[in-house]
């Protein structure tokens, strides 16, 4: 029997009209409801607070980030929007001010809006130094580098332009220096290798934190198109949604239940954090966010929510924390020799889980290989947890160094990956140090020692990383790294126990 349409639309018309109606022993069911409409239980309000936590941590995370640079003046790290702000002395351990520095590059910081204007960046003139500027948006996507290892030396010149800005551009820039931004929020971040202690070096890193110019477009035609130290740029004023109370919080991997709620509130209302408008599983998302009253165009109100679904949004919040912490417990890198290699190799940002582990334990990662990678270790070479209370060594052979373009760094940091004060003021041993045969090596071998008490033999205090009484850690930097330092391929040395 062949069935024409006018035969099967009577068909289909009947199968809704009259349930009873059977194909081949199928009853049809009634219509299902709406889910979206249906009332939000305690169970699905949980889940969904688990998946806010792990789209959210590491915007959440930027959001912060830019609120003490840009927002809050009360801020010791105010400076405003589309400025750099230079770290003209080398860190300390005191005061404390991030977590997993460097001590081997001095750093720039600026957050940078592209909404109404197009940004400039030029450096007129390059030393024989590491420089580098890094560019990454609100989903923590590196988008453009520029330095001394992706350029020629200088001068260098970029305009940044926003996703949406249209508008007329100076003559003198040409194509390959019109870069365009995947969001209107940019993090602009700066690195110049310090690569003695002395103070002729220090102003020589200072002159040339000055040729670095970052400013908007009207700003630089003002000022007759002429280098303008940092602290010289007049400061834009961020007007980003705000909460009352969100001042007080220090550290955006402890918010918990609706406060965290909040902050991503704040993300979805603020369009300079340019959302992926092509990204299904984001949008999808969205929609089930709606649910508990996150949306774009409206202010998250706590209260909306009944006591009961409020305790299951605390639930799936910390639901999304024992899920990361159980991803670190296996840990978060490629196996080297027993050290743990971050890299961005097979990085997607549609994973959400490892999205959010940076930003939980470091904003702005994954490293970028581009740039540099990183090795951490928390372990003795006989799998026993680094404290103070022992010595250990770490021996390189001089024939098999880290194989980096650049330069290697080995800070070490207290269990809170914070540098340890100690009374020569020394953070991490690096290959200038070595080049400049600033550390003892013999026998063709570099034995680095760490103990918190000062070596009495004067070879071994020239290579001693001082080391805090109790828990340490170790976050090895390879900037320009070679293909063993990618793949986890070096044998990187253990960290061995000697007394």
């Amino acid at each position: 029997m062949k069935f024409t349409r006018r035969d099967f639309l009577p068909l289909l018309t009947g199968a809704v009209i009259a349930p009873t109606l059977t194909f081949g022993g199928f009853i049809p069911k009634p219509a299902q409801a709406n889910p979206a409409t249906a009332p939000l239980t305690p169970k699905e309000a949980r889940a969904i607070a688990r998946e806010v936590f792990l789209w959210g941590m590491h915007p959440v995370a930027l959001y912060h980030l830019r609120y003490i640079h840009a927002q809050n003046p009360k801020s010791p790290r105010f400076v405003g929007l589309n400025r750099f702000k230079w770290s003209r002395q080398p860190a300390k351990a005191l005061p404390r001010f991030a977590t997993t520095p460097n001590a081997t590059t001095l750093y720039g910081l600026a957050m940078l809006d592209l909404s109404q204007e197009p940004v400039v960046l030029t450096m007129s003139k390059a030393d024989e130094r590491y420089w580098s500027v890094q560019m990454a948006d609100n989903y923590s996507r590196w988008w453009h580098m520029i330095g001394s290892q992706f350029n020629a030396p200088g001068p260098v010149r970029r305009l940044f332009v926003g996703p949406n800005w249209s508008g007329t551009l100076p003559a003198e820039f040409v194509g390959e220096e019109v870069v365009q931004s995947p969001s209107d929020f940019a993090v602009a971040l700066g690195r110049l290798a310090l690569t003695d202690d002395t103070p002729e070096e220090l102003k020589a890193i200072n002159a040339f934190m000055d040729r670095i110019t970052l400013m908007p477009l009207s700003q630089w035609l003002a000022s007759g198109k002429k280098d303008v130290r940092a602290e010289d740029v007049v400061p834009g004023k961020a007007e980003y949604p705000t909460y009352s109370g969100m001042e007080n919080v220090r550290e955006p991997s402890r918010l918990r239940g609706t406060e965290f709620l909040q902050w991503v509130s704040l993300i979805l209302n603020d369009p300079s954090f340019t959302k992926q408008a092509d990204g299904h599983k984001e949008l999808q998302a969205f929609a089930r966010f709606d649910r508990l009253g996150l949306k774009a165009g409206q202010s998250f109100d706590p209260t909306s929510l009944s006591p009961a679904l409020q305790t299951a949004v605390a639930e799936g919040i910390e639901d999304g924390v024992t899920a990361l912490k159980a991803q670190l417990a296996k840990g978060t890198g490629k196996p080297m020799n027993g050290w743990s290699l971050a890299t961005d190799i097979g990085y997607q940002d549609t994973d959400w889980m490892r999205r959010a582990l940076a930003g939980y334990i470091a904003v702005l990662g994954p490293v970028p290989v581009r740039s540099h990678t990183a090795a951490r270790m928390y372990n003795d070479a006989a799998g026993q947890p680094l404290n103070g209370k022992n010595r250990y060594t770490i021996t390189f052979d001089l024939k098999d160094m880290p194989p980096v373009t650049e330069f290697w760094e080995l800070p070490l940091y207290d269990q809170e990956g914070f540098f340890v004060d100690n009374p020569i003021d020394r953070y991490s041993l690096n290959s200038y140090m070595l080049q400049r045969g600033k550390l003892h090596t013999v026998d063709g071998k570099l034995v680095i020692y760490v103990q918190a008490d000062e070596p009495g033999d004067p070879d071994q205090r020239r290579n001693w990383l001082p080391a805090p009484r109790d828990a340490f850690q170790f976050t090895a930097r390879f900037y320009g790294p070679r293909g063993p330092l990618i793949d986890g391929s070096y044998a990187m040395p253990g960290v061995v126990k000697v007394g």
